[in-house]
């Protein structure tokens, strides 16, 4: 039998105006992703997926959200700049602020120099110091990374005189978030684990310096690094959570050296994991590999995947056991970890306390210095048998402060 054409017609029509398929909502979720010099703030509903990004670095101490960041502190003549850098944590519920770590070298050499020019003064807040000042000297205060309540942060140091000689110093540690003091070893690991972790460190180092050494002996040209200007410390180190275990990464510091080369990386060594280990292993992923990371809840997975960018940048989806995923959007690389917001909602006013915060970022001066993660321009060398990295610092030697730092962005000591 033939079908007419307008009952064809009239079935496409009836089959076109049908219900669409539903789509299903993608899995309750909250979490803060740590990436870049940024977080990301989502949060999965009812009513769908919301993601807010801020040029700001957080961390989660004793179940409260805090902000981490530098603040300069200007000692500077006419002819003689100092500029040094203060650490700051800032509770976002309460809005107190508590130095972290603060540069001495600068206010050290200021008085010097005040002592040596009694006819000179310090810069008032307005005024503008020489074109070309005969002294420049500057420090710097990183954030490379947190991991619970410890945080791993880089301190260099640059002084350059004319017709003088120049002075550069770099060196690592790690602070306690709680009680703003210096952490070590023996307080992160236990007193056997930092002494065994110690003594390899010092061997590596050992290896590498004989290694810098005989490769001068052997050279033609200037060496490489002034080796004599390096010396291992056991307080120079950070942490480092690789393949979802703790590491310790030892930093050899550089002291008085008349080029600024940065810090000498040893290879990172794996430690057991400690007792607070376990509070912050959630927020590193279960897995990961070139391409995927995953991060394992209940209810869903958090996964993470090189973009297809022309810089590097990671994408989220969230993914239900039955493999269904749902596009966060993509982040700047290298993501550093995932603080979940069920580890402080309990505490009261958070949520408003993040809201304000990631408002408050958005109005962020292009000058405010904000935390880094390691976002100057580097470049790594593998030196020797002794498996260590040497980092290079493109910086230059002569940064002029041209006004002080704004009251929101640096939120100096009066708070």
């Amino acid at each position: 039998m033939r079908v007419r054409p307008v009952v064809v017609a009239l079935v496409a029509l009836l089959a076109a105006c049908r219900e669409p398929e539903p789509v299903a909502p993608a899995p309750a979720a909250e979490f803060i992703i740590a990436a870049g010099d940024s977080v990301f703030w989502v949060r999965s509903e009812a009513e769908g997926i919301r993601v807010r990004g801020a040029p700001m670095l957080l961390a989660q101490v004793g179940g409260r959200f805090a902000e981490l960041y530098t603040a300069d502190a200007d000692y500077s003549f006419y002819d003689a700049v100092y500029v040094g850098q203060r650490l700051y944590k800032r509770d976002l519920i309460s809005g107190d602020s508590v130095a972290l770590f603060a540069d001495t070298l600068m206010p050290t050499l200021a008085r010097a120099y005040a002592s040596a020019n009694p006819d000179e003064r310090p810069l008032d807040a307005d005024e503008q110091g020489s074109e070309n000042p005969r002294t420049v000297g500057t420090s710097d205060v990183e954030v490379l990374d947190v991991h619970g309540n410890w945080l791993s942060f880089e301190y260099r140091t640059d002084v350059d005189i004319v017709g003088g000689a120049s002075s550069h110093g770099a060196r690592r540690g790690v602070i306690d978030l709680r009680t703003a003091s210096a952490a070590s070893l023996d307080a992160l690991l236990g007193v056997p684990a930092a002494r065994k972790v110690v003594q390899q460190g010092r061997e590596r180092w050992t290896a590498l310096r004989d290694s810098l050494l005989s490769l001068a002996a052997d050279s033609f040209s200037a060496p490489l690094v002034d080796v004599e200007r390096l010396s291992f410390e056991p307080r120079s180190f950070i942490l480092a959570a690789i393949d979802g275990l703790p590491h310790v990464r030892f930093a050899v510091a550089q002291s008085a050296a008349t080029d600024p080369i940065g810090v000498v990386e040893l290879d990172p060594m794996p430690v057991a994991p400690p007792s607070w280990w376990p509070d912050v292993r959630s927020e590193y992923p279960e897995s990961g590999n070139s391409d995927e990371q995953v991060w394992k809840r209940d209810g869903y997975d958090l996964v993470g995947r090189p973009a297809d960018s022309p810089t590097a940048r990671t994408t989220f989806v969230l993914r239900s056991p039955e493999g269904k995923e749902w596009r966060l959007g993509s982040v700047p690389s290298p993501v550093l970890r995932v603080m979940w917001m069920s580890d402080s909602s309990a505490v009261p006013g958070t949520r408003d306390a993040l809201t304000k915060a990631f408002n408050e970022a958005a109005f962020y001066s292009g000058e405010a210095r904000i935390v880094r993660h390691d976002s100057r321009n580097m470049r790594s060398r593998t030196l020797g048998p002794a498996a260590a990295t040497l980092r290079y610092a493109s910086r230059s030697n002569v940064r002029k402060p041209t006004a002080r730092p704004s009251a929101h962005s640096r939120r100096e000591a009066s708070q």
